[in-house]
């Protein structure tokens, strides 16, 4: 193979190794520097082998002399020449050839050997004139074409038009073939239209007529060529029939086209990217030369053509790279080898104050990097310089800046290799993490807070993924429940912790977890190793990630002191109930005297007789057995009003039942009627006949009820001038709850004070204590309930209170500690969620 320069001398060579003679190049002294393929293919000689005065070890022994004699003459004249002389074949024949040598460019020498063996040994003279002036032409075309192509390649480097650059190209065809026309066409990018390339020497009409044709055989002979990637040659386009359907051939013939030769040109990766067509007006047949040429040719056109594409590419890639730099958010500074700045984006004049053509060529270090961290810069350049040592590259580092105000701030900085030949250069790609920093040490400040107020307020937090079961605990949770911080927590370790009582209730709110993505609300106990109680109250949300998977975010708070001091509350208030209760005693005296006394006196009479019966002779059995029995009825009466009385009074613990309204009601009018007899009341009752019961404690709602009933009576002791009237009501409310309202034609309030009714040891009574209203609306409000007042439309006052009705399958009693209920009803509650 032949051994070629670079850049231009292989474009050169290219052209050359095409041509169908031998051809060498000599320098001025006569040693041989270049020999194409063709000769070396021919003598079996490699190019180095020839270099020099190699080439003589081709001739025939008896020639050399000769030759040597003729080509020192030759370049003692300066002056073209030729002789003939017998070449070795690779297979040791020789033939005769015609050395044909003249100056070509910068003293050096163009020679040609064209085999004249055959004509040698044929009669006449044609021949070996014909072969000579084939020869002369070859040679003058070898001489032409590396200029002319130089000169494409070079307007392709300075930038011009494809326009521009293909009709050099038809030029350079036209001058080197001679006698010809010539057009380009390219294959537009999808691959099925002809596009327009150029075509200097002919009419427009003629290449518009070609301009958007199809890619296809019968469209005509370009067509053809981009279709088959082959050569397409029409010798005589008067008597060739193909494109007659497509109007190609008449349209040619019209404008004087007899003969055409059309070669396609494909890129490397062999995509066709068009077709050059030679023109003639006259019948012609290609020769070997010219279909050689035509290949050459093409060979130059998908080299021209890919320079424009890789051209164009290459300022598209510019233009990508400027848009990129001018309009990224982050700033680029580009270094080389020597430590000053290439390159410098907007973002980071924007960042560092400074003017991209003030710092260009400066030393970074100079311009933004920190006096303290200069030195240290320099020191790792150079050691990367001397050593290849890489300690930065590739690598995210925080560190200082400076700004051309002198300020400092921090900066994220990634810093790689640019990958080219040459010295080394870099590029850093820096983030002004100012806010960011802020942002982070106002979220540690936040954490902290987090976790102190978690510390104080007793609370942890804690996360749970449905799908894994992997669950996060603050560390406060790790305190409450006294775990160990690094243990591993799961459902089952936090079960054990559970008190035995709570752990159906436990299991059952995370079944129902499992299944609603909603949140819930749970209380329970937990059962220390030391066997110490804790009471804990939790919240948690359902949340869906972006995967659909259900995750759970919620607290868990230690109630445990405001558990025990609510019981504390809790007893207090029961206290003062029945302090209130045993006040109202004394109110109701003359009531409670009078309703003893009727069935005391009744027993009396009916034991008097009784005795008189059992007297009388014959004793009368039959009337003495029934006075008897009035007796033990009455007996029975006044033992349940003592009973009554002892349960209104009694100290005991509140229990939850199903409790009828109605009848409470009526029990507590029973205990109170004659009192509010004697202060001229008339009571007037409407008990709804369909009202549902109510959970709750009998005694604490009759307690409420008989205070409404009194503070309506004492209301109207003063009231001379209308009825004193009393009415008490039941009936079904909203919500599944059940009223009973207390209306009075009494005094009435002061509406702006109707807030303050309810506040303890306020009263509108000189001898009040205050407090029946208080402890009133704590026992309602204990049920699930509210207790209000209003003045009515005309005198007097309403009070009211309404609670929520009992649940189907509701217990009769107090429920377990552990509990994702309500306070008093029982009910679950769901709160938040999806």
């Amino acid at each position: 193979m032949v051994t070629k320069a670079p850049g231009m001398e292989n474009e050169r060579s290219d052209v050359v190794d095409l041509l169908p003679g031998l051809i060498w190049t000599a320098l001025a002294d006569g040693r041989i520097d270049f020999v194409n393929r063709r000769w070396c293919d021919y003598t079996g000689l490699g190019a180095d082998d020839v270099r020099g005065r190699g080439l003589q070890t081709a001739v025939h022994p008896d020639d050399v002399a000769d030759l040597v004699a003729w080509w020192q003459s030759i370049l003692a004249s300066d002056q073209p020449g030729e002789m003939e002389a017998r070449l070795r074949r690779f297979d040791g024949e020789f033939r005769w050839f015609l050395f044909r040598v003249g100056p070509i460019v910068d003293g050096k020498w163009g020679g040609i050997n064209v085999d004249i063996h055959d004509r040698r040994s044929s009669a006449g003279g044609e021949g070996h004139f014909r072969s000579s002036v084939d020869g002369l032409t070859a040679l003058k075309r070898a001489e032409t074409l590396p200029a002319g192509e130089k000169s494409l390649l070079e307007m392709v480097a300075r930038g011009h038009s494809r326009a521009a650059i293909l009709g050099a190209l038809c030029q350079l065809v036209e001058d080197t073939v001679g006698g010809c026309y010539c057009g380009v066409v390219l294959v537009d990018s999808s691959g099925t239209w002809l596009e327009h390339g150029a075509a200097p020497s002919l009419p427009a009409s003629f290449m518009n007529s070609i301009i958007g044709r199809p890619v296809a055989v019968g469209s005509g002979p370009s067509p053809m060529a981009a279709c088959l990637n082959e050569q397409v040659f029409v010798p005589d386009l008067g008597s060739d029939t193909r494109w007659i359907e497509s109007g190609w051939r008449q349209m040619a013939l019209a404008h004087g086209v007899r003969a055409c030769w059309s070669t396609p040109f494909s890129s490397t990766t062999g995509n066709v990217l068009g077709a050059f067509t030679i023109y003639y007006d006259q019948p012609r047949t290609p020769a070997a030369l010219d279909q050689s040429l035509m290949e050459h040719f093409a060979h130059v056109a998908s080299i021209v053509a890919e320079r424009i594409q890789s051209d164009a590419a290459l300022m598209r890639s510019e233009a990508r790279k400027t848009a990129i730099l001018n309009t990224a958010l982050d700033c680029i500074v580009t270094m080389d080898h020597t430590g000053c700045i290439t390159e410098f984006n907007p973002a980071a004049e924007r960042t560092f104050g400074y003017r991209r053509e003030d710092v260009m060529g400066k030393p970074l270090a100079d311009i933004i990097i920190p006096p303290s961290l200069r030195e240290a810069h320099r020191l790792g350049l150079a050691r990367f310089l001397a050593t290849g040592e890489a300690r930065v590259l590739g690598t995210r580092l925080e560190l200082t800046a400076i700004r051309a105000d002198g300020s400092e701030f921090p900066v994220e900085l990634g810093i790689v290799r640019i990958p080219l030949d040459g010295p080394p250069s870099f590029t850093g790609y820096l983030r002004d993490i100012t806010e960011r920093k802020q942002s982070e040490e106002k979220l540690r400040r936040s954490e902290a807070f987090l976790v102190e107020a978690q510390h104080l307020s007793a609370t942890g937090s804690f996360s749970w993924h449905m799908t894994t079961d992997k669950i996060t605990w603050s560390d406060q949770l790790y305190r409450i429940f006294e775990f160990e911080p690094n243990e591993t927590i799961t459902l089952e370790r936090v079960g054990r912790r559970i008190h035995p009582e709570d752990i159906v209730v436990f299991n059952t709110m995370i079944d129902w977890a499992r299944k609603d993505a909603r949140g819930f609300e749970y209380e329970c106990r937990l059962l220390m190793g030391d066997q110490s109680i804790k009471y804990l109250h939790m919240i948690a949300h359902g949340n869906r990630e972006q995967d659909g998977e259900l995750e759970y975010i919620g607290a868990i708070q230690d109630v445990t002191q405001r558990r025990l001091s609510e019981e504390a509350l809790g007893n207090v208030r029961s206290e003062l109930a029945r302090m209130v209760r045993i006040t109202s005693l004394g109110a109701l005296t003359a009531s409670i005297a009078h309703e003893v006394n009727q069935p005391l006196a009744g027993i009396i009479t009916n034991a008097s007789t009784c005795m008189r019966m059992l007297a009388a002779d014959p004793p009368n059995v039959d009337g003495a057995r029934e006075t008897a029995r009035r007796t033990i009825r009455d007996g029975h009466r006044a033992a349940d009003i003592i009973a009554r009385l002892r349960a209104l009074f009694a100290k005991k613990d509140a229990t939850i039942e199903s409790v009828d309204l109605n009848v409470a009601a009526q029990e507590v009018i029973a205990l109170s009627l004659t009192d509010i007899r004697r202060n001229q009341v008339t009571l007037q009752q409407a008990f709804s006949d369909d009202l549902p019961s109510v959970a709750g404690d009998r005694v604490q709602l009759q307690q409420v009820i008989l205070n409404l009933l009194l503070n309506a009576s004492d209301a109207m002791k003063d009231v001379n001038d209308r009825r004193r009237e009393i009415m008490i009501k039941t009936e079904r409310d909203e919500g599944d709850h059940v009223r009973l309202t207390v209306r009075d034609t009494g005094i009435g309030f002061d509406p702006q004070s109707v807030n303050r009714l309810f506040e303890a040891f306020y009263t509108t009574k000189s001898g009040g204590m205050g407090i029946g209203l208080s402890v009133s609306r704590s026992i309602i409000e204990n049920h699930g309930g509210r207790l209000w007042a209003a003045p009515n439309d005309g005198p007097g006052a309403t009070f009211a209170f309404s609670i929520p009705r009992r649940s189907e399958g509701a217990p009769g009693a107090g429920g377990a500690s552990a509990s994702w209920t309500s306070a008093v009803a029982g009910t679950p509650r769901v709160v938040g969620g999806r």
